[in-house]
Parts: C-alpha cells; sequence; structure tokens
C-alpha cells in the first residue's frame, strides 16, 4: 500500500517555567512516527510523511520513507507545539491523493486531520492519543473543536484509539469510534525479553517538575532506609532544568553511590539498563502517554505507576507491574518480592505492544467497512 502519514508533531516539546518551547534535535531516528514509517516500508509498503518543518533535525538524514517539512502559518496564533496549522497540506492532498492508498492522521484536534476528513474522508484514518481536552485557553479551543469541528466535519472516519481511556473520551462526540485500540508500538529489534534482573531500579523521564522525579527519589530512600537487607541501585535517565536539583538532594541526602544519573543516552544503551532493572518507576504529575512504559513491558521489567498515565488500566488488569496513586517502598518492595510473577506477565503481554505487528492492525482496521 501506498501510505500518507500527517504528523505534524514529531516529537514532545519541552515546558519550563516561561512556557513550552521545541528544542533543536540532531536526529528524530527515535522518533515513534518515523520508526513507524520505516516497519511499514520494512513489510512492502510505500510512506510518506507531513511533518511540521520546526521539528526538522539540524543534521541530515536519509530514511527509507518520503519526509515533506511544511513550515506552520500563524504561529503566534496556532501553536507548533499544540495545533500546527499547514494550509499548504490542503494543494499537497488535492494534488497527490490518488497516490496513496491509506492516509493516517495523528489526533482529532488538528487541522491535518480536519484536512485529510474532507478531501479525503474513504482513505483516512485518525490515530487518537489524547484522552481528555488539550488545556491551552481553558481547554476552549479544544471544546469547540470536538462539538463542533469533529462532529460536523468528521463523524464518517475512523478513529483509532492509542488507549481505552482515549477511546472512551473521543466516544462521547458522537464519532466512529474502534473498539479495538492501537498503543505506541515498540521496537523490538532495540528492546528485548530479559528474564533475570540486577539489583537496580529505573527511572526514564524528562526532569522536569511534572515528572516529579523527586518524589521517586524520596520513595527511594524510604525502600533502602527500611529494606537494608536490600541492597539496590536508582538509575535516573534523562536529562532537564531539575537535573541540579535532583542531584544536590542526592549529594545531601548522602545517596551519591546508590542515585546515578546517567543523563539521555542511546536507545540501545537504554534498553541494556531497562532490561536488567526490577522496576521502572513513573510519578508523572502530567505525562499521559509514556513510551517508556511500552519499552519496560517488552524489556520484561514491571512498571510501578500512578494512575496518570493512559497504560495504567491494562497495567493493572494485565498484572504488569503496580498502578495506584500515591505508591510507596511497600509497593517498591511487593514487586521486589513477586519479580518473577510480573516479568512472566510482561513476557505474555508484551507482543502485543511490538512495532511489528502495528502495520497489519492499521491495515485491518482500515479495511473495515
Amino acid at each position: 500500500m501506498r501510505i500518507l502519514l500527517l504528523n505534524s508533531i514529531l516529537y514532545t516539546p519541552r515546558t519550563t517555567p516561561k512556557g513550552r518551547f521545541i528544542p533543536q534535535v540532531t536526529s528524530i531516528e527515535d522518533c515513534m512516527i518515523i520508526k513507524l514509517g520505516i516497519e511499514f516500508v520494512n513489510q512492502g509498503h510505500e510512506v510518506t510523511l507531513i511533518a511540521a518543518e520546526e521539528y526538522k533535525p539540524t543534521n541530515q538524514q536519509d530514511f527509507p520513507i518520503e519526509i515533506v517539512y511544511f513550515r506552520s502559518v500563524l504561529p503566534k496564533l496556532f501553536l507548533p507545539t499544540v495545533l500546527p496549522f499547514h494550509p499548504q497540506l490542503i494543494r499537497f492532498i488535492k494534488k497527490r491523493k490518488e497516490q496513496f492508498d491509506m492516509i493516517i492522521s495523528s489526533e482529532i484536534f488538528s487541522f491535518n486531520s480536519l484536512f485529510a476528513t474532507c478531501l479525503a474522508p474513504n482513505k483516512t484514518l485518525i490515530w487518537q492519543e489524547s484522552g481528555d481536552h488539550n488545556r491551552k485557553f481553558f481547554r476552549l479551543p479544544s471544546l469547540i473543536w470536538y462539538h463542533l469541528v469533529a462532529r460536523a466535519f468528521m463523524r464518517k472516519v475512523r478513529v483509532i484509539p492509542r488507549s481505552l481511556i482515549a477511546g472512551k473520551f473521543t466516544k462521547q462526540f458522537g464519532l466512529n469510534v474502534s473498539s479495538n485500540f492501537i498503543d505506541h508500538g515498540v521496537d523490538g529489534k532495540v528492546f528485548h525479553f530479559q528474564k533475570e534482573k540486577k539489583a537496580s531500579f529505573i527511572v526514564i523521564a524528562h526532569l522536569d517538575r511534572d515528572k516529579d522525579v523527586i518524589s521517586i527519589i524520596i520513595s527511594y530512600k524510604k525502600f533502602i532506609e527500611r529494606y537494608p537487607d536490600r541492597q539496590y541501585s536508582l538509575y535516573i535517565i534523562g536529562e532537564g532544568e531539575e537535573s541540579e536539583n535532583l542531584k544536590d538532594y542526592v549529594q545531601s541526602n548522602q545517596l551519591g553511590n546508590q542515585v546515578l544519573f546517567l543523563g539521555r543516552i542511546p536507545q540501545r544503551e537504554l534498553s541494556k539498563y531497562l532490561s536488567e532493572s526490577v522496576c521502572l518507576l513513573c510519578n508523572s504529575r502530567k505525562e499521559l502517554n509514556m513510551l517508556s512504559i511500552g519499552e519496560a513491558i517488552v524489556a520484561g521489567t514491571p512498571v510501578l505507576t500512578n494512575t496518570v498515565p493512559y497504560s495504567h488500566e491494562w497495567i493493572a488488569q494485565n498484572k504488569l507491574g503496580i498502578a495506584k496513586d500515591n505508591w510507596t517502598e511497600e509497593d517498591m518492595y511487593e514487586i521486589v518480592m513477586n519479580n518473577q510473577y510480573y516479568v512472566d506477565n510482561c513476557s505474555h503481554y508484551s507482543s502485543q505492544l511490538l512495532l511489528s505487528e502495528l502495520p497489519n492492525k492499521f491495515i485491518k482496521q482500515f479495511n473495515i467497512k
């Protein structure tokens, strides 16, 4: 099949006290949508990706997919971090829509999805990540979009949620929502299952206040104090504006030998630390879709998380770890003591998360009439 992917926002913008911004990156090879496009190609399809020029990497890279970058128009009104506006896409779809068999567009709250559903409704699927309204401007733009724009123009297009929560949210607007969800795929060539674990916990996060990594370090401190016979390390992978504050806390509490900051590391190195760890720890205040959770499950590493990530429901349902708010060192101990039980559950579930499964899942949904 010839496939058009509409995904303007290639990676997550950064949030600071002064607002959100798009960091310049040298490479996009680890971006989820790039890997999905390559997987389609590996299975014999042709792929074109539309992305916002603001997310273009500084280094030139060659991929087996065509990437077309459009500059965002009226960026002060339609923020490229939230709702990129590419009117150039209208002409692109009109001119080339006969070349494509299927269009996969990210998000209902998106001009890309609106243009695709109006110009090529029979070829378009919308892949929905959001499970709630965008909070910008008191949620008013999102409320107007879902209640008016989506109801008026997107009712006939099939929506594929990326989670159970996204599906529940989308159904309330009278749209054609699939009962099956397609989560972000995990690259099985990078992340490998490992049964035997080392005495370590792991955190993978951008180190800002919303990720609340300080609360995880405090819980870890309570764990090693309460269970001194358990000599466990804590690896923290990621960078961010809270990095120095976190390091200061670790040093002031004499945890420098146990809590190790690795910074931002390549995916294959990250995979090694993740697969060896006894548990992935998450306590984010806002991050709703955490790719690292799926990567942990594929690596056979149980997850201890609050109920903020959308994935908390299937973590709890399938016993892939513990999903509860205000988790404590006692929950960490539970996963340590019953680690093999949770690891085995991860092994049984992991095939459902592999990136290699996604192309056929999309095609199956597309062929449903």
